[in-house]
């Protein structure tokens, strides 16, 4: 089984991103999809231990099962998205810090909306517009978090940006605010 290399920064900050999670729900006994959840299986555990059922999907190992967590490799085939996630079923489908990444991120959210139930919502984190210089200085001048991650970044994001999204995906923003001093962003879609 894969683990995430990442350094110490780089942990902390995932970390303030899951203390963001459960500031905004109770996980306990929810059925959740993690898309872009990386490869820290151990920290992922730690972080959803409370939830019922835990689908995790990225593309960084096999498949595996193990008890109530189920890991899918989409390995970039939207498909696989579609027909090995069951419909209508999950309570928060969360992309932590995976929107900034994606060409198209609406191809996506669209196609997992499918899979939320009649109450349930997205959670996304993605970094705000003024941390881009802060990122690139500390990945590429300094080199104290992961830059390879830092170059895939497409956009970084503000209000405006989820507005956008929003509309692309025929969703209603919920809740929207800045974290880790206005570096972060937040957004619940439903």
């Amino acid at each position: 089984m894969h683990i995430n290399s990442y350094n110490i920064l780089d942990k902390i900050i995932a970390s303030f991103r899951s203390k963001e999670l459960k500031k905004n729900f109770s996980l306990k006994d929810k059925i959740i999809l993690d898309f872009g959840c990386g490869s820290n299986f151990p920290q992922i555990k730690k972080v959803y231990n409370q939830c019922r059922e835990v689908t995790l999907v990225d593309r960084v190992t096999d498949n595996f099962k193990d008890g109530k967590y189920s890991f899918i490799n989409y390995d970039n085939d939207l498909s696989i998205l579609k027909n090995n996630i069951s419909n209508s079923h999950y309570d928060i489908i969360i992309l932590s810090a995976v929107i900034e990444h994606l060409d198209n991120p609406e191809y996506i959210l669209n196609i997992l909306k499918t899979k939320l139930n009649g109450d349930g919502v997205f959670f996304l984190t993605a970094p705000g517009k003024k941390s881009q210089p802060l990122l690139e200085f500390m990945a590429y001048k300094l080199g104290v978090i992961n830059a390879d991650l830092i170059r895939e970044h497409k956009r970084y994001y503000d209000k405006n940006e989820y507005i956008l999204l929003s509309k692309k995906t025929n969703m209603k923003i919920e809740k929207f605010y800045h974290f880790e001093l206005g570096m972060n962003t937040a957004c619940i879609l439903k």
